[in-house]
């Protein structure tokens, strides 16, 4: 437990030193603290618990203002309880009277039921989506209450609020760190093990180092927007191979009818090319598309184009009526071949409502950072697990001058009958 806080030491140093380069950012930090009764053992001639006390409270009084703080601690009210987990101080403003107040009340009594106390974590972060927000678990011991933290804290780092988890392990035995070990993996956080005094101070400046490190989400900006209403193409549309009889702006959509079975990009009718230049730096492209896809011949494609030997993207179509699938499509200068990877399902029983219906929107998506393309895809389906992105794809381009490019086309000569689609709109963001 000493070790703990001197842990939470370095975190809290971390957030003083990212608070005073950014002005506007907010750190949340929730520290649980093991209150079992194994820490009443000594490190150094003194109880791990009296060290834990005597070293947070003055660590809180050091905080800069903007730092929001919650204390939660587990086994320090019964000996025998696996939900005896409370929340000592909610998130929120720095106070470091009132927290040294409450740290105080502990006295390690029972049990060490960290699922328990990592469920309960969960809630306190569901209005801080997109802050910095950090889980500071300490430990001398695993779980004794029959629970899996592991699953917890998977459950906790992928429930959308942008929590990490970091452990610290004091004193703890091989299968004791194997369980705290899985628990900072899952989480999406580190460990750090500690088995004296020494080894503590140094974990902690590891977390410091962490901490201080962890980059601010970034923000973006609107750059690029066309919800494609009116009655024509906007002037930042070029056509390519165009084939007016089978395109057409009307209803805030782009409608495109493709019919031939055509081999090659160069030949693709109705390719859609902006001409807006993309922002410097990172960006995030999206398009939302609805369409009734035949089969995989027949796809919409979203595509960083160059020309028919240079592109980068997604391609998504249908491999028959129950399913969406997509593939990010690749091409470099020296390739002789697209290459097509990620064949990925999106969904499959759920579009048997759709059956001789119009299929539920979809979205494709081409994000860069740096030299690196992310493309993923997404669907409106309310029971398709909370309309997630799907990421199908990274690859490093060092150098490509393309423009975006959106359509659809055949590319099965022996595929008969049409495909019908409809371009809603499509935005690029920038990110800073």
């Amino acid at each position: 437990m000493q070790r703990s806080f001197y842990l939470f030491a370095a975190m809290i140093f971390s957030a003083v030193v990212l608070l005073a380069s950014v002005s506007h950012a907010t750190y949340n930090v929730l520290f649980i603290l093991d209150g079992s009764n194994s820490m009443w053992g000594q490190v150094d001639g003194t109880s791990k618990i009296t060290t834990a006390k005597a070293v947070l409270v003055d660590l809180l009084k050091s905080l800069p203002g903007g730092t929001n703080v919650g204390i939660m601690a587990y086994g320090h009210r019964w000996e025998g309880n696996c939900k005896d987990v409370e929340l000592l101080v909610p998130i929120g403003p720095n106070n470091p009277g009132e927290l040294a107040r409450r740290i105080g009340t502990i006295q390690p009594k029972g049990k060490t039921p960290l699922t328990y106390a990592l469920d309960q974590s969960l809630p306190l972060f569901a209005s801080l989506k997109g802050q910095n927000n950090y889980v500071v678990l300490v430990s001398d011991g695993k779980e004794t209450c029959g629970g899996d933290p592991c699953q917890a804290a998977k459950k906790l780092a992928a429930a959308g609020v942008g929590v990490k988890i970091h452990v610290v392990g004091f004193d703890v035995s091989a299968a004791e760190k194997g369980q705290l070990e899985c628990i900072a993996k899952e989480g999406k956080g580190r460990y750090f093990n500690a088995g004296n005094t020494e080894e503590f101070k140094r974990a902690f400046a590891q977390v410091k180092r962490e901490v201080t490190q962890t980059p601010l989400p970034k923000k973006t900006k609107v750059y690029f927007f066309d919800d494609l209403d009116g009655d024509e193409l906007k002037e930042h549309w070029e056509v390519m191979n165009p084939d007016q009889e089978y395109y057409i702006v009307e209803d805030g959509h782009l409608l495109i009818v493709t019919q031939k079975g055509l081999a090659g990009w160069d030949k693709v009718p109705n390719m859609m090319v902006l001409t807006k230049a993309l922002p410097k730096g990172d960006w995030v492209a999206t398009l939302k598309v609805r369409a009734v896809m035949q089969t995989l011949h027949t796809p919409v494609y979203f595509l960083l184009y160059q020309d028919k030997g240079t592109y980068l993207g997604i391609i998504s179509g249908t491999e028959s009526w129950m399913e969406y699938r997509s593939m990010y499509a690749v091409k470099r200068l020296k390739g002789k071949n697209t290459r097509l990877g990620h064949y990925s399902r999106l969904y499959e029983q759920v579009g048997k409502r759709f059956l001789n219906k119009s299929y539920p929107a979809l979205y494709l998506r081409i994000k860069k950072t740096g030299h690196k393309y992310t493309m993923a895809f997404s669907l409106d389906v309310k029971d398709w697990r909370g309309k997630k992105w799907r990421s199908i794809g990274e690859m490093t381009m060092l150098r490509i001058a393309g423009r975006l490019v959106l359509g659809t086309y055949i590319s099965d000569k022996s595929v008969s009958g049409e495909t019908n689609v409809e371009f809603d709109w499509v935005k690029i963001e920038a990110v800073k």
